[in-house]
């Protein structure tokens, strides 16, 4: 398996969407990020979907913890 750096990553995303279930809107995974609050921290953060994707897909991979 080869490791992705965040960069390299984006080029296996390019024709990924996020759709809406209710709506069916789609939005290019590469244009969008994920804003939630860290319930350890509390604090509000940023996360790029592509970046979300790719640690699924290692995380599956390399069987490091169960990813449903």
């Amino acid at each position: 398996m080869s490791v992705y750096s965040s960069h390299d990553w984006r080029k296996n995303t390019h024709d990924a969407v996020v759709v809406d279930d209710r709506e069916y809107e789609q939005l290019k995974v590469n244009n969008c990020r994920v804003i939630f609050t860290n319930p350890k921290t509390l604090k509000q953060e940023t996360v790029d979907v592509s970046r979300l994707i790719r640690v699924f897909v290692n995380n599956r991979d390399d069987l490091k913890r169960s990813v449903k």
